[in-house]
């Protein structure tokens, strides 16, 4: 169910934008662990990463993450630096005015 999920929200997004892309982008934080942090290595790793790198795996989708800084992850996504973002976050109503949520 996730995988169809996830896969909708890519198919949702490139539809929006008119264009499929070579690679899908996805925005996270990269400072919120175990869900998704900077290892030793200066790599994003954690659950999130780990489940949408298998997630694109399995869509055979070419996924690369951005990490961003978390006050700006929203205006990076509305500025197009990423297709998506995968990070926990809550949905507020103040969200859902400029971006939308799949859940």
């Amino acid at each position: 169910m996730k995988k169809k999920l996830f896969c909708a929200a890519i198919a949702a997004t490139m539809a929006c934008t008119g264009a499929m892309a070579d690679t899908v982008r996805i925005g996270t934080e990269g400072a919120y662990a175990p869900w998704n942090y900077l290892d030793d290595a200066g790599k994003l790793a954690g659950f999130e990463i780990d489940l949408g790198s298998d997630l694109c795996k399995r869509a055979a989708l070419t996924c690369e993450f951005v990490a961003n800084e978390w006050d700006s992850i929203i205006p990076n996504l509305i500025a197009g630096n990423y297709d998506v973002i995968m990070a926990g976050m809550s949905v507020t109503d103040e969200r859902k005015q400029s971006i939308n949520f799949y859940t």
